[in-house]
């Protein structure tokens, strides 16, 4: 999960917004675990410790028609081809 938040900070920020989650999760990661350097996702995938829904067609479609049903006008025109059911 951190590799992940990591990840969705470098986007928000590579679209110009202030960062103010990436020190907290890899200080908590090294607090919690001991471990000093968060792993690429081409290491986690190396190592087998990617989810196992990462991936998955019909798992990401489902996230997608939920998104699509929660909040039709914003989520519509990212995900035109998403049934809402």
């Amino acid at each position: 999960l951190v590799r992940y938040g990591l990840d969705v900070c470098a986007v928000w920020c590579g679209q110009g917004r202030g960062d103010t989650c990436a020190a907290t999760l890899v200080t908590d990661l090294a607090a919690g675990t001991g471990l000093a350097a968060v792993r690429t996702r081409d290491g986690l995938e190396q190592a087998g410790e990617l989810p196992p829904w990462l991936g998955d067609t019909a798992f990401h479609l489902s996230h997608r028609s939920a998104l699509v049903r929660k909040d039709p006008a914003h989520y519509r025109p990212l995900f035109p081809e998403v049934p809402d059911d």
